[in-house]
């Protein structure tokens, strides 16, 4: 399945390097996979974007970690307007089995999300109103890596939406919020809903109008960590704690 992060994309998969954040523990990634982007089939008119907003606090640090496959377990692609949608309510998605997504308000209720007869994900927006993305992993042991766009830039570098990008790690039996565009290590820039000639796109070198209106998710799942070799330990040896975890060879 292709997703339509932005027209005319490259996606480069391989090593990430992740930041987890400090407002509600996000994470990050950085290097990595390949992947083209499509038109979808019946998009939503598009009459809202998405603009840069107010500073929220989210300090985010940063960690490695190794995706276990080169395509992603899931892509996902919201379409959103200020008109009113029909379909089937939707309070979250699932984007894998262990996974759930919400779009939730300033207040942090959850939005309703409209699936259509064809599949496609629909929202109905009010301009003016914040947004955040939400995820929760309800897996014992595995870990996610998020990728998200929103208007075809990507949430955390600004720049054209690709799988090559950075995305937030999601560890297991963890919550992540997405509450903006990435300023710095320490601030996002909120979302909130906008007339597309003022959204973040429309106003950004790496953006374009045409692509706003849609959200889009990719999931991915990260490779078990691997414990170090264990070794002796140099004299003069501090036996006053427990040693980290090392693998026996």
């Amino acid at each position: 399945m292709k997703i339509n992060f932005k027209r005319n994309i490259a996606l480069i998969f391989g090593l990430i390097i992740i930041l987890a954040g400090c407002s509600n523990q996000q994470q990050v990634s950085s290097e990595s996979p390949v992947m083209e982007d499509s038109a979808p089939s019946a998009r939503l008119s598009q009459n809202l974007g998405t603009k840069w907003g107010e500073n929220v606090n989210s300090s985010v640090v940063s960690v490695e970690a190794t995706r276990l496959r080169n395509t992603p377990e899931s892509v996902v692609e919201i379409y959103y307007n200020g008109s009113k949608v029909t379909g089937q309510n939707r309070t979250d998605l699932t984007l894998v089995p262990s996974i759930k997504m919400n779009i939730q308000d300033d207040s942090g209720r959850n939005m309703t999300i409209k699936q259509r007869s064809n599949g496609e994900y629909a929202l109905s927006a009010k301009e003016g109103d914040r947004y955040q993305l939400s995820f929760r992993n309800r897996s014992n042991t595995t870990t996610y890596e998020v990728v998200a766009t929103i208007d075809g830039l990507d949430v955390i570098s600004g720049q054209a939406g690709s799988l090559s990008r950075s995305g937030y790690l999601l560890r297991p039996g963890s919550s992540l919020q997405i509450e903006g565009f990435r300023k710095s290590d320490s601030a996002v820039a909120a979302f909130r809903f906008s007339k597309p000639g003022e959204s973040y796109a429309a106003k950004s070198l790496a953006g374009d109008v045409k692509n706003t209106g849609i959200i889009g998710v990719a999931i991915f799942e990260i490779a078990p960590e691997k414990l170090p070799d264990c070794k002796p330990q140099a004299f003069p040896q501090d036996s006053r704690y427990a040693p980290e975890p090392c693998e026996k060879r």
